[in-house]
């Protein structure tokens, strides 16, 4: 995501979910990275990520980074007692405190005004117990524990020392399923990490005959050669397919008031590209996925790929194909070779899935890199990449919002 800080510098900002216990994206952190995705020094990247949100941010609305989810951003010490009024509302933004900060009167008195009378929400960020920040949990609603640094073992014991303070406490840096399940036993209540996005992948776990039967018809219904009669029958044959696309279709401001009953009147009325469109979403949509964030990053990554495939000239259906169906393993808890194995996929859009290989499977390994804070991709510009995210980011959470997943 592009915008302009006050010295003019371009930056990109990148979001990372925080998971509750349902698995629910409770709220995002924001982050903000240099153009070629490095990560900005702590002192400036605070106050860029500060003036992003206030300044470039606005112009395309946080709502379309966030949804109606909170958003946190990290602020320090320097950042708080500079300012008289934060350039954001309580109500959407969140404030995470960042480690090692100077506990003293001054910001204590701050971030009692904040919290007690403006009524901002307060996260400590890689908090390990001294007394020296004890004071701050008397104002703080979220306590963030980084399970990479302190090992589970070491992240469970600090959870207990917070027990009494009444504060929410988030499993951070989580890595595996293994972990997630330690810590979500031990009692931690909010989860954030890189298994969210890249869960374990189980070799031999069997497909469960819906997901298979659902992820299949995703698979031909993004062919860029599927035929109008195939788009009926395969959409026609699953019932709860059916349902859910026409009842999509109905209530989306696409018809004019003019009601759907059938797929075959749906492609007349809106033509086979369209429909198809929709219908491989919602199919997707129907899958048994384990965590509410994976619709919306299958759904960024496909526009994403669409948008950088027909910049170059080439097939944006079948690019937008490959970004649906690069989430298949965590949708269904198998790993990628397993999910794709027995669906119709041209060969170069499996080698994109699984290699890397042509420019969609380049491409992909550049946003997945962009997700994950990475280091940019050679071949690829940062600052294109970012602008184009930030498109497919914000056209994902519109259609996000339509789709039926029941």
């Amino acid at each position: 995501m592009g915008g302009t800080t006050e010295t003019g510098a371009r930056v990109v900002v990148a979001r990372q979910p925080m998971f509750d216990l349902e698995h629910h994206v409770f709220a995002y952190e924001l982050l903000c990275r240099e153009p070629d995705g490095s990560a900005r020094p702590v002192d400036d990247g605070v106050r860029a990520t500060a003036r992003v949100l206030s300044a470039a941010l606005g112009d395309i609305g946080l709502q379309a980074i966030v949804g109606d989810k909170r958003a946190f951003v990290n602020v320090d010490r320097e950042f708080l007692l500079a300012r008289e009024a934060l350039p954001f509302s309580p109500d959407q933004v969140g404030l995470e405190l960042l480690e090692d900060q100077e506990i003293d009167d001054a910001l204590l008195e701050r971030l009692t005004e904040l919290v007690r009378e403006d009524g901002f929400i307060l996260a400590l960020d890689d908090y390990v117990f001294d007394d020296a920040h004890a004071p701050l949990l008397e104002l703080t609603s979220i306590v963030k524990v980084d399970v990479l640094a302190l090992g589970v073992d070491g992240a469970i014991a600090q959870l207990e020392r917070l027990r009494p303070h009444g504060v929410t406490v988030l499993a951070e840096k989580l890595e595996n399923e293994h972990e997630f399940h330690l810590c979500r036993d031990a009692g931690f209540e909010l989860f954030q990490g890189y298994f969210f996005c890249r869960p374990e992948l189980v070799e031999r776990r069997q497909i469960p005959a819906g997901g298979a039967a659902a992820l299949t018809a995703a698979s031909i219904l993004a062919r860029s050669d599927v035929t109008f009669e195939e788009i009926e029958r395969v959409v026609s044959n699953d019932p709860g397919l059916s349902l859910r696309l026409l009842r999509l279709l109905n209530s989306a401001a696409m018809t004019r008031g003019t009601p759907i009953s059938t797929v075959h009147q749906a492609l007349m009325m809106l033509g086979a590209r369209r429909v198809r469109e929709w219908a491989t979403i919602t199919a997707l949509a129907g899958l048994p996925q384990p965590w509410d964030e994976l619709l919306p990053t299958a759904l960024t990554r496909a526009q994403a790929l669409r948008l950088l495939a027909e910049g170059r000239g080439d097939d944006g259906d079948a690019a937008f194909a490959i970004g649906l169906l690069s989430v298949a393993d965590a949708m269904l808890g198998v790993s990628l070779t397993t999910a794709l194995a027995d669906l119709p996929l041209a060969e170069s859009t499996r080698a994109a899935l699984l290699e890397g290989f042509g420019p969609d499977g380049v491409a992909l390994g550049a946003i997945r890199r962009h997700e994950m804070l990475g280091p940019a991709s050679p071949g690829l510009q940062p600052e294109l990449l970012a602008r184009v995210y930030l498109d497919a980011l914000v056209w994902s959470q519109e259609m996000s919002r339509s789709l039926p997943v029941s």
